[in-house]
């Protein structure tokens, strides 16, 4: 039975940690995403119905690939450098763990807002909304899938310990 209480304490504590390290970025996170559906809502108002001159197609088609390529780049990023064990020293804390992970999710949050911004530029730019939409919701996706979201820490922590074999807490 004391086992059992010090391990549920142990959780507590983990969740405490969680929540108190990672609310900068749900905050972030929170506040690009709703950037995101104004970015949307902008371009849908004020996008452009008639068909795109020459520049503006050569432009969709950069802003394209390089919206693939930020988006493989974050998901690389998140299976790579998010478990290596090369993050922590041996006196590494879970804070520590969290605050690291904290700079390396707000890159790529930068990244996802990137791309939504991309779509903006380029529907006002005059490409119709019906062909930019992807940047919208690539941006969103990327966002809701770099999202401190408890559980999720928690699974990344559960993993990170296996790489590493280290237990943070």
């Amino acid at each position: 039975m004391n086992f059992m209480l010090a391990e549920f304490e142990k959780q507590k504590q983990e969740r405490d940690i969680i929540r108190r390290e990672s609310r900068i970025t749900m905050i972030i996170s929170l506040s690009m995403l709703a950037s995101i559906v104004a970015y949307t809502l902008i371009a849908y108002i004020f996008g452009s119905n008639r068909p795109p001159v020459k520049a503006v197609k050569d432009v969709w088609n950069i802003f394209s690939i390089m919206s693939v390529m930020l988006i493989i780049i974050v998901l690389a990023v998140r299976k790579t450098i998010y478990f290596s064990p090369r993050l922590v020293n041996e006196d590494f804390t879970l804070t520590a763990l969290l605050r690291r992970w904290m700079v390396i999710d707000i890159v790529l949050l930068a990244f996802a807002e990137g791309i939504a911004i991309m779509g903006l530029v380029i529907t006002l730019m005059g490409m119709p909304f019906a062909r930019t939409f992807h940047f919208f919701v690539g941006g969103f996706l990327l966002t809701m899938i770099s999202m401190p979201i408890s559980f999720k820490v928690r699974d990344k922590i559960r993993t990170f310990e296996k790489y590493a074999g280290k237990q943070m807490l």
